[in-house]
């Protein structure tokens, strides 16, 4: 079970400041990744500077790199809550909503880690609220807040609601810029993913496309050794080999991991991992290894004070004591586990006061109460149309495309997956301004309710933002092209004036389409992400015309209209 929270990029702009501000902010991001302690040295440095310029925008900024550096290096909770507390207030001031949903996100990652769900669902959903309220929005921050909720989903065994936030995470970071913190924030969720997939259904298929996703990610990265080195990937790929049945591999995979000293760079949010490992190997009857994975485990265990984390691994241990009938030791781990549950207690009130603390302190944070309260209902309704349209939203499309492509396989008839992209829609909303906009995406939706309601056999949905889904379920080339030709004429029959220079005088859709009888690896993500390449095409060649595809890559064989 994965429990990464990859969260460390840059996200001030030191453009406007001196020299010397620009300098240390290139410093104390070098001294993150190296995992220099003299970051704290270089903080209260800036922070002095922030102060002597009161500049409460550089000062939200210094707490929060403040609080996660005593969280990432020493989970000094104390610290951590010290310095997110004045981080807020001062985001808050100046309306950072980036540094506001940030801060939101660690104390998730906080209180996730310490057991507090409920709590750490807050504040996701809190972050999620503060990431909507951004100017210029940054998908790859969307996307780590969502597996953060998905992981615990996860945590919960709710494997629907995981995967659902998990590929939602996918969407989000795969359109964002690609370097290093997308390389691994993306194996990080396909990972995640595949861990579900095993846990689920014991779906080997699905879970080793997930993981050959990773390598190839890592392959393509200058640090390929580094990356495939993980804790995380190490572990995946041991229960992977062993439910492939692939024995030999699994136990080459079991001695790297229990010969090399990787303890030495375990993260605290990695312990749950290696716990859930040690569990396997007692389920495999690796008794040796899992009890060299635990006295390893021990000694990290001195450095951190943890309730949860010591549950966690008191539990490992007393599952090892009854393997071995170890009677005694066992009853000393029972007394230890007890110890950590009312420790526990005292930090969850604590907790809960720390959070009280920060809503009393800041008066817009009173509206979360309510904001959770419509997300708890949302989530417990299940709701599944889109507000704006009154299509279907995507948690009603994971579910009918999943039982789309089933009846597809099943009885080896083709199935379409169309993307729809309204052609130059950032630059009307621009124009014309948002209401306008919200008025445009209804009625292109309208236009496609109809063209569902007068042809059986395509289901369509808002994919989020001016992107549209439809799957066509049977249907030979011709015929889905037909439809796909009627509705973009549809569209512009509506007539929507748009600007000559960049929208050619009327509102226009862009279509991609992949058509073709599943195959037993594929998957629907295979599909959706066929249709976006072939969308990204017609958008690169000419707007407002539709591609169809057969295959994940471009051929001969594609069909433009």
């Amino acid at each position: 079970m994965l429990r990464q929270h990859v969260q460390k990029e840059k996200f001030m702009d030191f453009s406007g400041y001196e020299k010397e501000i620009q300098d240390l902010s290139l410093l104390i991001e070098k001294q993150y990744t190296l995992f220099d302690e003299g970051i704290f040295h270089s903080l209260g440095y800036l922070l002095g500077m922030a102060e002597k310029l009161d500049d409460e925008s550089l000062k939200g900024y210094v707490y929060y790199q403040l609080a996660d550096a005593y969280y990432s290096f020493h989970f000094d909770v104390d610290q951590m809550q010290l310095y997110l507390s004045k981080a807020i207030k001062s985001q808050q001031e100046v309306q950072d909503f980036s540094l506001l949903t940030r801060s939101h996100n660690l104390l998730g990652i906080t209180e996730f880690l310490r057991g507090n769900f409920a709590l750490a669902l807050d504040y996701y959903m809190t972050a999620l609220k503060y990431y909507e309220q951004m100017e210029e929005a940054d998908n790859s921050l969307s996307g780590i807040v969502k597996s953060n909720i998905a992981r615990l989903y996860f945590s919960l065994n709710d494997y629907d609601h995981g995967r659902y936030y998990a590929e939602e995470a996918l969407y989000d970071i795969s359109g964002t810029t690609v370097d290093s913190a997308y390389v691994s924030n993306m194996m990080s969720i396909y990972i995640f993913l595949g861990n579900i997939y095993l846990s689920r259904s014991r779906d080997v298929q699905a879970a080793r496309a997930c993981l050959d996703s990773v390598l190839t990610l890592a392959k393509n990265s200058p640090y390929t050794g580094e990356l495939l080195s993980g804790i995380d990937i190490l572990s995946f790929s041991i229960r992977l080999a062993h439910y492939e049945d692939k024995i030999s591999e699994r136990d080459l995979l079991i001695r790297r991991f229990v010969d090399r000293a990787v303890m030495t760079a375990l993260r605290t949010h990695m312990i749950e991992d290696v716990c859930d490992l040690a569990d396997f190997f007692l389920e495999i009857d690796k008794l040796k290894e899992c009890h060299k994975v635990l006295h390893l485990l021990e000694g990290k265990l001195l450095e951190i004070n943890l309730p949860e984390l010591q549950k966690r691994f008191l539990e490992s241990k007393l599952r090892y004591f009854d393997k071995i009938s170890d009677e005694k030791s066992r009853n000393e781990s029972a007394y230890h586990y007890y110890e950590m549950v009312k420790q526990q207690e005292v930090e969850k009130v604590n907790a809960f006061l720390f959070a009280l603390k920060i809503r009393k302190d800041l008066e817009d944070l009173k509206e979360q109460n309510a904001f959770m309260e419509e997300e708890n209902v949302r989530l417990t309704q299940k709701a599944d149309h889109d507000e704006l349209t009154g299509l279907p939203n995507r948690y009603h499309l994971s579910t009918f495309a999943d039982a789309a492509f089933e009846r597809a396989y099943n009885s080896r008839t083709p199935v379409g997956f169309e993307m729809v992209d309204l052609d130059y829609f950032k630059q009307y909303n621009d124009r014309y301004g948002h209401q306008a906009g919200d008025e445009c995406l209804r009625l292109v939706a309208g236009e496609i309710k109809k063209l569902c309601a007068k042809h059986p056999g395509i289901y369509a949905a808002r994919y989020g933002g001016d992107e549209f889904v439809l799957i066509y379920e049977n249907m030979q080339d011709e015929e889905l092209l037909s439809y796909a030709k009627e509705l973009g004429e549809s569209v512009k029959a509506l007539n929507l004036q748009h600007s000559e220079e960049v929208g050619g005088g009327v509102v226009t859709i862009s279509q991609g389409i992949r058509n073709s009888v599943p195959l037993k690896k594929n998957r629907v993500w295979d599909y959706t992400f066929a249709a976006d390449t072939a969308l990204y095409n017609v958008k690169g060649k000419e707007r407002g015309g539709i591609l169809l595809i057969h295959k994940a890559k471009l051929s001969d064989e594609a069909l433009y209209v």
